[in-house]
């Protein structure tokens, strides 16, 4: 499919939708990461309070917090990411949208469309990033946290180059199962955005359910675990890198 497109419409179409990409991205990571690392002090200790209040101990759960956290930073990240996907979506789906440049297409589609059109996809955009987000960082937490029990375990000293390759590895698993998880969300945040009018993310649910089944919302899997897999592993190393320059422990360490 790569080729052909290349073929037909020459290589520069694989980097349609980069600027919306590039700036979506930064934002809402900055966004997601932040408020889940604020979040996992705070949500621990309610957590454990309310262990004790309730008496039910399995409240008291790292995972559990993770995945709170997780979903409450991917709700944020959704409307920091929303107008800068439906900009890149309408980029690749009408190559002719924005012939000046995809700043003037933001404004095209704000003239026309309103604020509301570019946050119409918002329902969609939950149901792609609230799982990306938590099972991205969960995972990548998770991972990281066995990982380095196990190095540990059997005795292994944790090196500089152990504490580089543990995380590498745990952010590809980590882009691999976000991708799976996301890729309904995604599908349908496509197809609400590719298209003008007042459709609602239900009705092309609807649709993709009736001509191809379940396995319609995994269309175009492959291509994505080449993007998000490239974006989620740089994005997740970044992550812990930073957290160690910052004076935070690295990630799964603790």
């Amino acid at each position: 499919a790569t080729m052909k497109i290349i073929k037909n419409d020459g290589i520069q179409t694989l980097l349609s939708g980069l600027g919306p990409t590039t700036w979506g991205y930064l934002f809402e990571g900055a966004v997601k990461f932040g408020i889940y690392e604020v979040l996992k002090p705070a949500v621990r200790q309610l957590l454990i309070w309310l262990a004790t209040v309730t008496s039910i101990a399995s409240l008291n759960n790292k995972i559990l917090g993770f995945t709170i956290c997780g979903c409450m930073s991917g709700v944020a990240a959704s409307f920091m990411l929303c107008p800068m996907e439906a900009l890149r979506i309408r980029l690749v789906s009408e190559p002719d949208f924005a012939p000046e440049g995809w700043v003037h297409g933001f404004l095209r589609m704000l003239k026309y469309e309103g604020v509301g059109g570019l946050w119409k996809g918002m329902n969609a955009m939950m149901l792609k990033q609230v799982p990306y987000t938590i099972t991205k960082n969960v995972s990548f937490d998770f991972i990281t946290t066995t990982a380095y029990l196990a190095v540990k375990g059997w005795g292994y000293a944790i090196t500089a180059n152990m504490k580089l390759l543990i995380p590498l590895v745990s952010a590809f698993a980590a882009s691999v199962l976000s991708t799976i998880t996301s890729q309904p969300g995604d599908m349908l945040l496509s197809a609400v955005n590719a298209h003008e009018g007042d459709r609602t993310v239900w009705d092309f649910s609807r649709d993709i359910r009736e001509t191809e089944g379940i396995k319609g919302y995994f269309r175009g899997m492959r291509a994505r675990f080449v993007h998000v897999g490239l974006i989620v592993t740089v994005q997740l190393m970044i992550y812990d890198i930073v957290k160690r320059l910052v004076g935070i422990a690295a990630t799964g360490s603790t």
